[in-house]
């Protein structure tokens, strides 16, 4: 039984140059007919097809595919490379859980914003790591130099651009916001990046508030700082790390107009 390159590709959802790269690779040897040079494959090449196929789904690169069914492996090396990809998957996994449970809180804000806005309310916090820069320009300058901003930027689905507020500000002083990413401990195992280069803003519970930016005027922060003292006073709270506001999604409302929202998270004791 002989099969042409294109029932193959048919077959199994390849396309006819992705067949040939395999077969360049050393992984397919189909005949070619001596009056056209068509490719006629065999039926150990579909079989071979196949393994390549269902090693690909386990993460396999065809490199490799092609050390395990040409070069060959001891059955220790096999274990070995599938307990390696096992590991990969278990971490993109986590990565995909922890992005939809972000994603959820997210959707959440969203769709109550109009009760939740300028409404502070206390709620499970968790410790968080912190690098910032005195502007928007010095953090981009900063890029080149930085691998550990390089590696939060990379990972913006578990991390956030964050604007960082002083403790100092939230006591009244004149003390002047920053701008960094902000990456929740949480999700440190699936971020790599060295966080021994970043500072930690910690606290069991957060008092957490939602408001709007509406461009292309710019929110001031004084009113939101001056509602968060408010609460926390009224509440006997106390901040003991550095708030930080989370932008986390935007909207078009009905005027055709582009709105943002931010958290202002404070952590308390």
């Amino acid at each position: 039984m002989k099969i042409s390159i294109s029932a193959l590709s048919i077959a199994y959802g390849l396309t006819p140059e992705a067949l040939r790269y395999y077969e360049e690779k050393g992984l397919l040897t189909p005949e070619r007919t001596s009056s056209s040079g068509f490719r006629k494959f065999s039926a150990v090449d579909i079989q071979m097809l196949g393994i390549i196929k269902s090693l690909q789904r386990q993460g396999f690169s065809l490199d490799e595919i092609r050390q395990v069914v040409k070069t060959g492996v001891t059955l220790p090396e096999l274990i070995g490379m599938m307990d390696e990809k096992r590991a990969q998957f278990g971490e993109q996994i986590s990565m995909l859980h922890a992005i939809r449970n972000r994603l959820t809180t997210c959707t959440d804000l969203l769709r109550d914003h109009e009760q939740l806005l300028m409404q502070p309310r206390l709620c499970q916090g968790c410790a968080a790591y912190l690098v910032d820069y005195d502007s928007v320009a010095a953090l981009w300058q900063s890029l080149p130099k930085s691998p550990v901003l390089k590696d939060l930027i990379e990972a913006l689905p578990l991390s956030s651009y964050s604007t960082i507020v002083p403790v100092a500000r939230l006591f009244g002083e004149d003390a002047p916001t920053r701008t960094g990413i902000c990456a929740p401990v949480e999700f440190s195992a699936l971020i790599h990046a060295d966080f021994s280069q970043m500072r930690m803003s910690a606290g069991p519970r957060s008092v957490r508030m939602l408001f709007d930016l509406q461009p292309p005027k710019r929110t001031a922060m004084g009113p939101v700082i001056a509602r968060m003292q408010a609460f926390l006073k009224e509440n006997g709270l106390t901040p003991v790390a550095e708030g930080y506001t989370r932008q986390f999604s935007w909207h078009v409302d009905e005027s055709g107009q582009q709105r943002q929202f931010s958290e202002l998270i404070v952590p308390v004791l």
